[in-house]
């Protein structure tokens, strides 16, 4: 397929530019950027629930095997100087088996559609079930209506002709609805570019290069952002009409979008992503077999399989609680539990959650917000991860770089053993020299949450557990020197709290946060050279510091020259 942009990857932005239009920020180079395996899923059931309503389910479940072909996505993506959480949005990757598995869905789709008589009829019309030699002017009513909805914009009347001429009647051979013609034409659909891809190339220029996206292509914007999918019946209206081209109807249209149930799951796979919540430590390791050390760890607790996974879901209902109901500042500041199970409402030492007002606060002001959160604590060990907590905090909450630890990491270090605590063994592994350059900047900001345990736990004393059980008790020491502010900031930390609160101070977590939701929604970096927008980000910089709720936050993006305009690149 010829095309103009950029294959793959991140746009490359030309950077902040004074005539660039708009008030703040700017688009990038239009990218031929691919639907994510979930959002391509998700358009499938979408298209065929519009037109085959229930029927759509036998559709669904033939076509959902074939799904385990196409590789998933990955979240760890390698772009240019990119620090901290990347997105599986952001993974561009294409190969012999996401074609395999691309034309798999669409055939499997097409003959469960196609071979039996309800849905054909409901997808084609019973027109094509009419004996006549010529089934032309049917295939041409659908090819629009099903055009419009697979392509996400009306097809051309070239396009249109290609349909119905070329797949349908094999080079005008045969225009009779047989079912291989009307497999044909359904596969042709589902694999076609513009269907599997996001592509841009309409709109009104506006010079040098630079043009705005057409209504059609901005529904779909908005659609995958918020929904993960195609547009819908209204919001296609709305391009249709026109009315999503003006500044009421886009308004209205971005907060109708926002409102919507699909809006949640996208932000929970944001949110979940960013936490990078598939690492969250599993209390449940060594539990059946019933290890000594952890058995005395736990001490009754009901630790279970399950448990990670409440933890979980304990983390994404507090993120979407103030998605809807806060500011940004609540994610660090909030002393509210989202327990909705006896296992981690035990262990936070509250009543479960039921859903509703008044939230259930924690007993202790130490545990505050998402650093006080189970699944960010806990671990498969009956010991803390100082280290892994601080390299959280400082590559994913502050966007800081911290390097690859040079290969001798290891050399010549000696482990303290007997009775002593977590915090003083990491302390001895990590002095050396040529560890202590990167330990300064990890440890200071995970000692601090050394008031939590391995399970999550408050508590102010470590349980130093031999081999066979036996337990011994030391105090926990969480005053460190974070270096928030860099080496020059020799500040002591006192613990979770006033780390939270100094990390807040500092503007960093603010900054940051405004990098992996610019990635989420654009695949950029804050960093020009690898597409970055800065402007934007400092926009939403701003509007996280003023106080803005964290859903005029998301909502802003929507209104950036970054999301409504487009680069065009170089041809390649």
């Amino acid at each position: 397929m010829a095309c103009q942009g950029v294959i793959g990857g991140v746009g490359n932005g030309p950077g902040p530019s004074g005539d660039s239009p708009g008030t703040v920020g700017f688009p990038s180079e239009s990218s031929l950027l691919r639907l994510t395996k979930k959002q391509q899923r998700q358009t499938v059931s979408d298209l065929f629930g519009h037109f085959l309503g229930e029927d759509a389910g036998p559709v669904l479940e033939a076509i959902e095997p074939v799904y385990a072909v196409i590789p998933d996505d990955s979240a760890e993506v390698q772009v240019g100087e990119l620090v901290g959480s990347t997105f599986s949005r952001m993974s561009q990757n294409v190969g012999e088996l996401h074609i395999r598995g691309y034309y798999d869905v669409a055939t499997t789709a097409a003959q469960t559609v196609v071979y039996d008589d309800r849905r054909r009829t409901l997808l084609f019309g019973t027109c094509v079930d009419e004996p006549l030699n010529d089934h032309s002017r049917c295939i041409e009513d659908f090819v629009e209506s099903f055009g419009l909805w697979a392509m996400r914009r009306p097809l051309s009347a070239d396009e249109a002709a290609f349909f119905v001429d070329v797949v349908f009647a094999d080079d005008g051979s045969d225009y009779r609805a047989t079912p291989q013609a009307l497999q044909d034409l359904l596969v042709a659909f589902l694999v076609a570019p513009n269907f599997i891809y996001f592509v841009q190339n309409q709109g009104e220029e506006l010079g040098d290069g630079l043009y705005s996206l057409d209504a059609y292509e901005l529904a779909s914007r908005l659609s995958y952002h918020f929904w993960n999918s195609m547009p819908d019946e209204e919001l296609f209206a709305a391009a249709a009409d026109g009315s999503l081209l003006t500044e009421s109807g886009y308004q209205a249209q971005v907060e109708r979008i926002y409102a919507d149930d699909r809006t949640r799951l996208t932000f929970q796979d944001f949110f979940y992503e960013w936490l990078k919540l598939d690492r969250s430590g599993d209390p449940f390791g060594g539990v059946q077999s019933g290890d000594p050390q952890k058995m005395a760890f736990i001490q009754g607790y009901q630790v279970s399989q399950q448990l990670r996974s409440n933890m979980i879901a304990e983390t994404l209902d507090m993120t979407e609680y103030y998605r809807v109901n806060g500011v940004f500042d609540d994610l660090f500041t909030s002393n509210a539990s989202f327990a909705r199970t006896e296992d981690l409402a035990a262990i936070y030492e509250v009543p479960v959650w039921d859903g509703m007002e008044p939230l259930v606060t924690f007993p202790t002001q130490e545990r505050r917000g998402l650093l006080g959160r189970a699944a960010l604590l806990a671990a498969a060990t009956v010991y803390t991860h100082p280290i892994l907590r601080g390299v959280r905090i400082r590559e994913d909450f502050m966007c800081n770089a911290l390097g690859t630890p040079p290969a001798n990491v290891n050399e010549g270090v000696e482990e303290l053993t007997g009775l002593v605590t977590t915090r003083e063994r990491t302390e001895s592994l990590t002095s050396p020299s040529n560890c202590n350059a990167c330990h300064q900047l990890i440890n200071g900001l995970g000692f601090p949450l050394e008031s939590f345990d391995a399970l999550g736990r408050y508590r102010t004393e470590e349980m130093i557990i031999g081999p066979d059980g036996s337990m011994s008790m030391l105090p926990v020491d969480v005053e460190a020197v974070a270096f928030i502010e860099g080496l020059q900031d020799d500040r002591i930390i006192t613990g979770p709290q006033d780390l939270a609160e100094e990390l807040l101070a500092s503007g960093k977590v603010q900054d940051c946060f405004a990098q992996h939701y610019v990635r989420f929604a654009l695949g950029l970096s804050a960093d020009v050279s690898y597409g970055g927008d800065p402007q934007t980000i400092e926009v939403l910089y701003d509007e996280i510091s003023r106080g803005a709720s964290l859903g005029d936050v998301f909502k802003s993006i929507a209104y950036s020259p970054a999301f409504k305009q487009r680069l065009r690149g170089d041809e390649s």
